[in-house]
């Protein structure tokens, strides 16, 4: 779909603020030393292979945990972990509160104790046989009222989680592992769900932007050359798809129009990891955990940890919740270290601070992507659920910016470039100009308007139906 000149100018007005570079990988001190409760990506987007908004359109939820896994890493490979409450929480009044949240829950169990493999023959179903290590999960939907009542309802239970892909004689070859991983999306209803490991979507040059924001090897420009610091990794991946009706408000499916979707068409996702408040470890047993949950880790927006939080502030961002964020993390938005780093790095005129207009972003873009004016600023990945999918194949991967306002930071899709997007954006790029004819490029300051990491695209194909995300590597065979 397209957007007249007039919205498209207010959404380059409304994009400069974005807070972040990518995304949330082993972002703070804690976290990094607990990585099966690291939220590492989240995307929320219009279901791209079903109906538009008005005709049954569905919405993708996907969290994605455990960063940077070395696929050949048995015996024990990567799982979710049975003392960690996962959750995803959906805001459908714009307060930056849960008003429904989808919780996992995992159990594992091994089969077979005097082996020290992991499946002990070809892995050709969720429940084969020679699995020897089975991990199932509990989904369950907690809707919270206006007075914080929770309400909760499990939507399945005992369901499979697709298998480790190990190689060859373990899993057949890419095909066969695909057909084993699809066999583990179920249905509850008109919901879909899947627990299991994907490759890691994520695509950029990390190496270079912890190197003192070495980006690229020509001062911020790249040439799609450099290479993905993510390729090779997998990572294990919750998601849910389900109607746009199960989500909003008022139970309808707003029409993108004048209105923009009306007061609710948004909203907006963030996800979470808790874990007991003890833990007992014992000699001849193992560690017992008990007492009320405790949230060690948050994800919404790409990378607002990672890059906007300092490092003093880390833990306790993790452990905060979105309705405080303005409260917390407001000095460090209007001032973003990342700015003043892109200005005393590769000399770009960039905007002082105060960046009071990054508030925008965090509010959601009013007047250009909601016709609300009251969403409360928070770290959130929010979606206009009333506006199409693009086409396959049409997909822009600068997103709005780029043209196509199905992408982010309406909402986030896996083929989003987020980091070149956030690059421009953080360093001033669209911050004068119109954009051009037809929707191109925003900005007329060079080169910030240019910056990008020299990573074009992610090195595994995306899925086009759900859950999207690619095909794991296998240990037998990988490179990174």
């Amino acid at each position: 779909m397209s957007l007249s000149k007039s919205t498209q100018a207010l959404l380059v007005a409304a994009l400069v603020p974005s807070l972040s570079f990518a995304s949330s990988h082993r972002e703070a001190p804690l976290i990094a030393q607990d990585p099966t409760a690291d939220s590492t990506d989240v995307y929320m987007f219009i279901s791209p292979d079903g109906p538009a908004p008005g005709n049954g359109a569905r919405v993708t939820l996907l969290a994605n945990y455990i960063p940077f896994q070395e696929p050949a890493g048995g015996p024990n490979y990567f799982n979710f972990s049975d003392s960690v409450l996962y959750e995803i929480n959906v805001d459908n009044t714009g307060d930056a509160v849960e008003d429904i949240v989808f919780q996992f829950r995992f159990r594992t169990v091994v089969n077979n104790g005097e082996t020290f493999l992991y499946n002990t023959g070809l892995i050709d179903a969720p429940d084969a046989a020679g699995l020897n290590v089975r991990q199932t999960y509990t989904l369950t939907r907690v809707d919270v009222d206006a007075n914080g009542r929770r309400s909760n309802s499990v939507m399945a239970r005992d369901v499979p989680v697709a298998p480790a892909r190990i190689g060859p004689r373990s899993n057949g070859d890419q095909a066969a592992y695909e057909a084993v991983a699809a066999a583990a999306v179920n249905s509850a209803g008109p919901v879909k769900m899947f627990a299991g490991p994907r490759d890691e979507g994520f695509y950029l040059d990390i190496n270079a932007i912890f190197d003192l924001l070495n980006i690229s090897r020509t001062a911020g420009l790249g040439d799609g050359s450099a290479p993905d610091g993510t390729a090779g990794f997998n990572v294990s991946t919750l998601g849910i798809e389900l109607p746009v009706t199960m989500l909003t408000a008022d139970g309808g499916e707003p029409v993108f129009g004048a209105n923009l979707g009306g007061p609710n068409a948004v909203l907006g996702m963030w996800t979470t990891a808790s874990r007991r408040k003890h833990r007992v470890l014992r000699r001849r047993a193992d560690p017992r955990d008990f007492g009320p949950w405790i949230q060690v880790s948050r994800l919404g927006l790409p990378l607002i940890n990672e890059v906007v939080v300092p490092l003093g502030f880390k833990d306790q961002f993790n452990r905060s919740h979105p309705s405080q964020d303005l409260g917390n993390i407001a000095g460090f938005v209007v001032d973003p270290e990342l700015s003043r780093l892109l200005a005393a790095v590769h000399g770009l005129e960039v905007p002082p601070a105060p960046r009071t207009d990054m508030v925008a972003v965090i509010s959601f873009l009013p007047g250009a992507l909601t016709s609300r004016d009251d969403l409360q600023p928070a770290d959130l990945l929010r979606l206009n659920v009333s506006i199409p999918a693009a086409a396959p194949g049409d997909e822009a991967s600068l997103g709005v910016i780029g043209g196509d306002v199905a992408g982010f930071p309406n909402g986030r899709r896996p083929g989003d470039d987020v980091v070149d997007i956030l690059e421009r954006v953080v360093g001033g790029g669209i911050l004068s100009g119109e954009p051009t004819a037809g929707g191109g490029a925003f900005g007329d300051l060079f080169p910030n308007n240019a910056l990008n990491d020299g990573v074009d695209e992610n090195d595994v194909d995306y899925l086009p139906t759900f859950p999207f995300l690619g095909t794991p590597h296998e240990g037998f065979t990988h490179s990174h």
